[in-house]
């Protein structure tokens, strides 16, 4: 092949590369689209992307990349993980701005002031909505798995304190330069991903070594636990013999079991403890126990034994109370006796008296006839 025909061949690979990379999306170009769309959407703000970098950096050299001047986020991922969020000041002033007169002024010659935990509130929003619309719309599994699950967390107090908190070995740096409201301000917007943890590799038990596949697995203590054999034995009866008698057991002896009774089979461990009864029977040719029902005993109050003779007490005078007032030992009413009719009014009689004496005259007044008087006061 010559020269000419290499060249070529080459202008032909990176046409069809650049037309590629235009068609996939990367990370970056997720961020790049979706905080558009979010500015417009939450705050009704243009925002564009200037330019966009992505690189990977160790744990150790997170230090130098963040700065105390601007506003530091901490963000929550999924199984533990930690990231990090650095926004300029510029463009947080942008975003008070905005949000609370309706507008974004250019950057005035003041001196900086320090970021409080208030313009952490109102970023949180913005921070929110990118990473959750932008997380589905890489292409690749990797990709989506650096976005997939961060949410803010909490404001960070200095550069020190948020690298103490970022724990992975390697992180994903994203820098997004933003322009706002059509060149009112410009700034920076990092975003620092750890790296996800390599998949664990798992390998195929060998069929060859007999070795049990489950066995190097991990397993969680109740699997542990309900993966152990228990030996049951199911009992119809016991009995006991002495040491001689059971030494002298034969082949084809017949021993007396007495009662039994399928309906009563007992379920035993080996050292004899009994854990449930059931009627023992058959289920498809196949020898099958019923497990009954165990009642709980009804729970009865414990007292003290110092308070049984308070108790007794209390008893004795409860019992006299009854046969004070007991109903069997009322008087009979006399037959004589008997409740007025309160059904209708009755008309008022009043009982026949006899008449009153006349009363003798008074002292001073005398009159002709008094034979009735003097034969009162005689009698």
């Amino acid at each position: 092949m010559t020269e000419q025909q290499q060249t070529a061949m080459r202008r032909k690979t990176q046409a069809g590369r650049a037309l590629h990379q235009s068609r996939t999306v990367s990370v970056l170009k997720a961020l790049r689209l979706t905080l558009s769309k979010v500015g417009n959407d939450l705050f009704s703000l243009p925002v564009a992307t200037m330019g966009a970098t992505q690189s990977i950096v160790d744990n150790e050299d997170c230090a130098e990349i963040f700065l105390d001047d601007h506003l530091l986020i901490l963000l929550d991922g999924p199984d533990g993980l930690r990231g990090a969020v650095m926004v300029d000041p510029v463009l947080v002033g942008g975003l008070i701005q905005q949000q609370t007169m309706g507008a974004v002024y250019p950057v005035k010659d003041t001196p900086p002031r320090p970021m409080t935990a208030t313009d952490a509130s109102l970023v949180e929003p913005l921070i929110n909505a990118l990473l959750s619309r932008a997380a589905d719309l890489p292409e690749t599994e990797a990709e989506r798995s650096l976005l997939l699950g961060f949410k803010f967390g909490a404001k960070a107090k200095d550069s020190r304190l948020l690298c103490l908190a970022l724990d992975a070995r390697a992180f994903h740096i994203l820098r997004l330069t933003i322009d706002m409201a059509k060149g009112a301000r410009q700034g920076e917007l990092l975003f620092c991903l750890p790296v996800p943890p390599p998949a664990p590799v798992v390998e195929a038990p060998d069929p060859k070594s007999g070795a049990d596949s489950l066995g190097d697995t991990p397993k969680t203590l109740c699997a542990s636990v309900l993966a152990l054999k228990a030996d049951l034995m199911v009992s119809l009866t016991q009995f006991q013999l002495p040491i001689r008698a059971a030494g002298a057991l034969q082949v084809g002896q017949i021993l007396d079991l007495g009662y039994v009774s399928f309906d009563d089979a007992q379920v035993r461990t080996r050292q004899g403890r009994i854990l449930a009864h059931g009627v023992l029977g058959q289920q498809d040719g196949m020898r099958a126990l019923r497990l009954k029902h165990r009642a709980k005993k009804r729970e009865v109050m414990q007292r003290r034994t110092s308070d049984l003779d308070a108790l007794q007490a209390e008893r004795a005078q409860d019992a006299q109370f009854d046969d004070f007032y007991s109903v069997q030992d009322l008087p009979a009413l006399p037959e004589q006796a008997h409740l007025p009719d309160a059904g209708r009014a009755k008309t008022y009689q009043p009982a026949e008296t006899p008449l009153m004496p006349d009363m003798s005259d008074l002292a001073g007044f005398e009159e002709e006839d008094e034979g009735p008087q003097r034969q009162y006061q005689a009698g």
